[in-house]
């Protein structure tokens, strides 16, 4: 769990919409309370594989993109992305706003703003994670579950996701809400460009790119990632270069998820297995640790 965001790591066999939370992060804020109330929104045999809270253009609301999981008629995983809203920080019950299958053709891209687009049979939604170390976890369970549906071939009119028309039948959020997750690729108009101060354009862009690297990298290690957005990150790279970076917005974010993967500390697994994440979305490495002791 970091703010923001939590993932689920599955534990044996039992129903997640009959587990609670027990032991919450010290640091989760109301985040354990909402999960416990998105939980009961799910069949039983369902479970939530991630939870990401979202910008919201209302500033009393609260927004979530939570990834479901379940098995499909091909005894094979299958996924959907729910748009869950709560009408405040305090609310004791949510509603659904948004329900998005990811087929075979899902893509993602990042929008160069602060968060990433998701596109599948048609549809495009833009999804802004309220910090950077929130969109690094929903990028990798993300391509996980896209890696997942191409394996599997998971088309429309098929027999995959059969399941996600319960939820469909489920959603209930206001009317503004639902415009809201539909209108998603028109939010990045709500925030504002970089101040006027910084109107000189980069003179050379490999050069650029090559300061933006190192400077990024810098940045990136005096800051909390879990209270910070990379709109922000972006703002105090423009004040240290002295100049609008708007045209390197993509250069970016892709740079800010190399260097978050480099960061990411070894996961233990077991005692002699350590999950080392790679530097590509969805890549992971195991690594063996040989102890010299007894």
């Amino acid at each position: 769990m970091v703010k923001g965001a939590a993932l689920f790591l599955q534990q044996g066999n039992s129903p997640q919409s009959q587990r609670s939370l027990q032991h919450p992060h010290k640091h989760a804020g109301d985040l354990p309370q909402h999960l416990q109330i998105m939980i009961n929104l799910l069949r039983c045999e369902d479970r939530i594989k991630l939870a990401v809270r979202l910008e919201s253009a209302w500033a009393e609301r609260v927004r979530y993109m939570v990834v479901v999981d379940s098995s499909g008629r091909q005894d094979t995983e299958e996924s959907i992305l729910l748009g869950v809203d709560f009408s405040s920080k305090e609310s004791k019950s949510c509603t659904i706003g948004m329900v998005l299958r990811l087929w075979s053709d899902t893509k993602i891209h990042l929008d160069g703003d602060g968060g990433f687009s998701v596109s599948t049979a048609g549809r495009m939604h833009v999804f802004k994670p309220v910090s950077v170390q929130a969109m690094w976890s929903a990028l990798q369970v993300l391509h996980k579950a896209c890696e997942v549906a191409r394996r599997h071939n998971y088309f429309p009119g098929g027999v995959a996701l059969i399941w996600a028309t319960y939820y469909e039948s489920c959603i209930s959020s206001d009317q503004s809400c639902i415009n809201e997750w539909n209108a998603m690729q028109d939010l990045e108009s709500t925030r504002p460009d970089s101040p006027a101060l910084f109107v000189d354009k980069p003179t050379e862009g490999e050069r650029t790119e090559r300061l933006i690297k190192a400077k990024l990298r810098s940045i990136m290690m005096s800051q909390d990632l879990e209270n910070v957005t990379s709109k922000e990150i972006r703002n105090e790279l423009e004040t240290q270069m002295n100049c609008n970076l708007k045209e390197f917005k993509e250069f970016i974010d892709n740079e800010m998820l190399l260097i978050l993967g480099q960061m990411d500390k070894p996961s233990l697994i077991f005692d002699h297995l350590y999950l080392v994440r790679g530097t590509a979305p969805g890549r992971v490495w195991l690594g063996e640790h040989k102890s010299t002791g007894p």
